[in-house]
Order: structure tokens, then C-alpha cells, then sequence
């Protein structure tokens, strides 16, 4: 005789499930941001010492700095995406996961929280476009310290 789980029994596993998820989409996103946080104060860091060797005449140290900002912008760019493109492998389970709680629970799916869609895309032109002018900026900080 086998026995059936009782809905709350199911409920709890949904409900783990849905904590396992969420904590892997919400990490990964929260590793992105902590990347991109590194880089803004290394890119800050790079740019100052950029100029003052621009200013005092030190082309080859700034075309150093202008490489290692390079650098740093195509493996900040290629974490980022990789960390959100890992995220986004969670959304589905989270929503499907969430759908069938709000159901099992009768609550109404205007209270779910839902992923918007469509939003992701315009996030990921948005992060491909702010690294393309990162890696154009750097590119030009090169060719100046190099033609001077």
C-alpha cells in the first residue's frame, strides 16, 4: 500500500524547490553586480592614473594603463554576461515554481512575483552596448597615448 503525500508535504517541496532556485537566479545576479561594482572602481582607478601620465608626458605608461583597462573591460564584460546568462537559467524554474504554489495555496497570480518579459534582452543590448563604448573608449586612450 503506498501513500499519497499530503498537499502540504507538497507544498513544503515546492516551496524548497522554489528557495533553491531563487537563491541560484538571485546569487548569480548579485555576482554580476558585485563584478561590475569591482570594475567601475578599477576603471575609476586606471582612468586617474591614465591621465596624470598623460599629463606628465608618460605615453608609454599610458598606453600601459590603456591596455590593462582593455583587459580589465573584456573580462569584466565576459563574467557579466556569463553570470547573468546563468542567472537567467533559474527563471523558468522560479516562475513555474511560483505558479504552481500560487495554485496549490489559491492565491491570486496578481500577487506572484512574475519575471517580466522581454527585459532581459533589453538588459543584455544594454550591457553589450555599455562594454562596446567601454572597449571604443579604451581602444582611443590607446591610440592617443600611442601617437603622441
Amino acid at each position: 500500500m503506498t501513500s499519497q503525500p499530503a498537499a502540504a508535504d507538497d507544498t513544503a517541496l515546492l516551496t524548497a524547490a522554489l528557495n533553491h532556485y531563487w537563491a541560484r537566479y538571485d546569487g548569480r545576479r548579485n555576482r554580476a553586480f558585485q563584478v561590475l561594482n569591482y570594475y567601475l572602481v578599477s576603471a575609476a582607478i586606471l582612468f586617474t592614473a591614465y591621465t596624470a601620465a598623460i599629463n606628465g608626458k608618460h605615453y608609454g605608461l599610458a598606453s600601459a594603463l590603456a591596455l590593462a583597462g582593455l583587459g580589465l573591460t573584456a573580462i569584466t564584460a565576459g563574467t557579466v554576461l556569463y553570470e547573468v546568462k546563468a542567472a537567467d537559467l533559474a527563471r523558468p524554474a522560479v516562475a513555474e515554481l511560483q505558479n504552481r504554489i500560487a495554485d496549490r495555496l489559491r492565491l491570486d497570480p496578481l500577487h506572484v512575483i512574475t519575471f517580466q518579459a522581454g527585459i532581459t534582452g533589453q538588459r543584455r543590448i544594454a550591457n553589450v552596448l555599455t562594454f562596446g563604448l567601454a572597449t571604443l573608449l579604451n581602444i582611443s586612450a590607446l591610440i592617443y597615448a600611442l601617437i603622441h
